[in-house]
């Protein structure tokens, strides 16, 4: 009887945990969508998303994989005998739960840790718009409409561009939140990190709670920068294929996209 009572209280605590993951998901979707909109402005957020709704589906992902690592996280410290010694002499349900039994512990650990990370990523998270200002710039007006408008002349190329680079942008997130978490679960991290733990290598605030979120930060960040030069110098290539024999130009790639893919 006390066996099957220890294993209904681990499939409660389990499940316990599983919704929360899921909870702190959505919810740090909507907030990371909200601060998005108001970072983009409520013109090109809509260019680029269909309704909210779509942003927060887009997000999710993410966020449940922020949700996923602070689980890790939790479950990690939960176990780690040494607990109290680095929290003031504070047990782990003591340091995270609610009252004097500590309830909720291991949720508080979770949620705390996942919107952390949440938000260490909107913090570095790039305004599409401002990226796509900043592309026209560099590779200038008429390569950069080619690039992006249905025509030479095309008004829609600046929406165009914001859709292609928030796309980009969650694509590169979600590579980068796929990377760290093989790092995090690398036995031999700590070894190749001069002794330091993921949590120790990436973590900036305090309790070390964002480290996952600058950990997908920082290789989004990296992947972006390389992205924006690669597809600026191949615009620039295009654009003088092109002026220099129209007819060749379109005979060999058909479409100035097709042109700076090859080039990319």
């Amino acid at each position: 009887m006390k066996r099957i009572v220890l294993t209904l209280a681990l499939v409660t605590a389990l499940a316990a945990a599983a919704t929360a993951v899921g909870s702190d998901a959505s919810s740090n979707a909507k907030t990371a969508c909200t601060n998005l909109q108001a970072k983009m402005g409520q013109s090109a957020f809509a260019h680029t998303y269909a309704s909210f709704g779509a942003c927060v589906s887009s997000l999710a992902p993410l966020e449940q994989k922020n949700a996923a690592s602070a689980n890790a996280l939790c479950a990690a410290e939960q176990s780690d005998a040494t607990f109290a010694a680095g929290h003031n002499g504070q047990t782990f349900d003591q340091f995270y739960g609610a009252g004097k039994k500590g309830k909720n512990a291991f949720s508080n650990c979770v949620s705390t840790k996942a919107k952390a990370a949440s938000q260490a990523e909107q913090q570095s998270r790039p305004n599409p718009a401002r990226s796509c200002r900043g592309l026209r710039t560099q590779m200038g007006a008429q390569a950069f409409t080619a690039l992006y408008g249905k025509t030479a002349t095309a008004r829609n190329a600046y929406g165009k561009c914001v859709s292609a680079w928030a796309r980009a942008q969650t694509k590169n997130e979600l590579n980068a939140a796929a990377a760290c978490s093989a790092e995090q679960n690398d036995a031999a991290f700590a070894a190749a990190h001069a002794g330091k733990t993921f949590a120790q290598f990436y973590g900036t605030d305090a309790s070390l709670a964002n480290a996952f979120g600058q950990c997908v930060s920082a290789k989004a960040k990296a992947a972006a920068q390389t992205q924006q030069q690669a597809t600026v110098s191949a615009a620039k290539t295009c654009l003088g294929e092109l002026n220099a024999n129209r007819a060749a130009f379109t005979a060999k790639y058909h479409t100035f996209g097709r042109c700076v893919s090859q080039h990319t």
